[in-house]
């Protein structure tokens, strides 16, 4: 069944304000080193969202973060940009799966998002970079990937409950 324009709207609409909940909670959550809701959002959006709202609302994300930021550099956007496509992807695919299933999506993202890079970083730095780098990295994925499980535990379920709620929300 195709969407009225009124559906439309409201889905576009919605889109943009949580684009604004994602890009405005990581800001303020900056000084908390690998730690923030990025990841819960993002698995929750892709449970809601059609990939033709998702995907751009990720890009919109990824060059906001990048300009504000100011790391808007090829090296750095396009593995980004990668990643969190990516997540958004395969969380939209698993979103029926079990809660474990989803958690265990974010937990790796963790350790994926930190590897993204590692291309980029041999780029700069040179091939013999790689272990060095993974080595290097491994407490922030490690920090990140525990991150990413307390906040699936504590805010995946309500915000997908109030998401969906709000989404089928009927004038």
């Amino acid at each position: 069944m195709k969407p009225s324009k009124r559906e439309l709207v409201r889905s576009i609409t919605l889109a943009g304000m949580l684009l604004a909940i994602l890009f405005v909670q990581e800001q303020f959550l900056v000084l908390i080193p690998q730690f923030q809701f990025t990841v819960v959002l993002v698995i929750v959006y892709a449970s809601i969202f059609p990939y033709k709202i998702l995907v751009p609302l990720i890009a919109a994300y990824v060059l906001l973060d990048n300009i504000y930021m100011g790391t808007l550099n090829y090296l750095y956007f396009i593995p980004m940009l990668f990643a969190w496509v990516m997540l958004a992807i395969v969380a939209r695919r698993i979103r029926h799966k079990d809660f474990y299933v989803q958690v265990i999506l974010a937990i790796a993202f963790g350790f994926v998002y930190g590897w993204v890079y590692l291309p980029a970083r041999m780029i700069e730095q040179g091939v013999g970079i790689f272990w060095l780098y993974l080595k290097m990295d491994l407490p922030f994925e490690l920090m990140m990937a525990a991150s990413n499980l307390i906040t699936m535990l504590m805010v995946y379920q309500p915000l997908r409950f109030s998401l969906e709620k709000l989404m089928l929300h009927k004038d």
